[in-house]
């Protein structure tokens, strides 16, 4: 049996949806002009970091081709850390080929290690799984789009959940309005990030500073960001932002005295100075799934429309409505295999 719209809401063209994402995301050259470093090297980059995902080039030859560039431009920060590899089980281009350029020897895993050592434990485990107990969930979102009626309570309560500074939005909800009074409908299109299992940006960051950890969510390290922003511009999906530094204590008082963790680190206690110059994005809410909570927009939605859980679970929601007829993912052709599905 078809499945019949809500009346207002019109048929979803995956399409269309891809349509809408490319119109959100900001204009790679417009990013990389406020950075300190090459916007060239960036643009580059991040097109050959999406090539990587769509399996049309390795991350041997991605690195053997920017491994004097990167090395020119970034210097120790580059040398330091080894090569990320999307196509790879660890994460990092083989030892054989990291031997002949400029970075070091390594998996992603002996990055995450230079944490301190509470850090590392909650960069790289989920004490809970939110559909159940699962030693090695993959986390994954699906969110409806017959039921999203575009209210923005996913984007308040994340604003609210993460304390994020003007100019950062993990969630927004992309509208698109459709024919005439009194023949109208809206597409409503949440966004996101990702979680992609083959992310352009963990491909193109010259400084290992971003990552995926084993439960599907991709990390960003703050302490290793230099805020190139090449990730900005290699996300397929415009789920990234950078952090200016600004605040809203001069529109709410004592904004900045309630903060909350990223990926289950306070990163804001005395002495610190990330994630400003930093890029962030979401990340699920993170520290909600370490406590066996759902992500503050799957909890909020008033619709119903969004759904997270264990996606390696065949018994799970998510899992089962992934698998459906009605879901797809967002610019499929593009390799990145999101976790993130939605649902027609």
């Amino acid at each position: 049996m078809s499945q019949s719209n809500t009346p207002g809401v019109p048929d979803v063209d995956a399409m269309d949806v891809d349509r809408m994402v490319e119109n959100e995301r900001e204009d790679p050259e417009s990013v990389l002009a406020e950075a300190d470093h090459s916007t060239d090297l960036g643009l580059a980059m991040a097109e050959d970091a999406k090539r990587v995902g769509r399996g049309e080039l390795s991350s041997e030859q991605f690195w053997a081709k920017y491994d004097e560039a990167a090395r020119a431009e970034f210097g120790e920060a580059y040398e330091v850390t080894p090569n990320p590899a999307v196509d790879s089980d660890d994460q990092t281009i083989d030892e054989a080929a990291a031997e002949s350029l400029s970075c070091s020897v390594g998996s992603m895993d002996s990055v995450a290690a230079e944490l301190d050592e509470s850090e590392a434990v909650e960069a790289s485990t989920a004490a809970a799984d939110v559909d159940g107990d699962s030693d090695d969930p993959t986390y994954g979102m699906v969110i409806d789009l017959q039921k999203c009626v575009g209210c923005d309570s996913c984007t308040v309560a994340c604003k609210a959940e993460n304390r994020t500074p003007p100019g950062v939005s993990y969630n927004v909800v992309m509208e698109e309005e459709h024919g005439e009074f009194p023949n109208v409908s809206r597409t409503n299109i949440p966004r996101p990030c990702m979680q992609c299992t083959n992310p352009p940006c963990v491909q193109v960051c010259p400084v290992s500073a971003t990552y995926k950890m084993d439960n599907g969510v991709v990390n960003i390290d703050y302490e290793r960001c230099i805020g190139c922003r090449y990730c900005m511009i290699a996300c397929p999906y415009g789920a990234r932002y950078f952090d200016f530094g600004e605040s809203y204590d001069d529109e709410i008082t004592e904004a900045d005295e309630i903060t909350s963790p990223e990926y289950g680190i306070d990163r804001h206690e005395e002495g610190r100075v990330e994630p400003v110059g930093n890029v962030r994005k979401c990340h699920f809410c993170h520290h909600r799934l370490n406590r066996g909570e759902e992500p503050a927009c799957v909890e909020t939605c008033v619709g119903d429309a969004r759904n997270a859980g264990d996606l390696d679970d065949p018994e799970s929601d998510v899992a089962q409505m992934a698998d459906s007829d009605r879901a797809f993912q967002l610019k499929e052709e593009g390799g990145t295999d999101p976790n993130v599905y939605y649902l027609k």
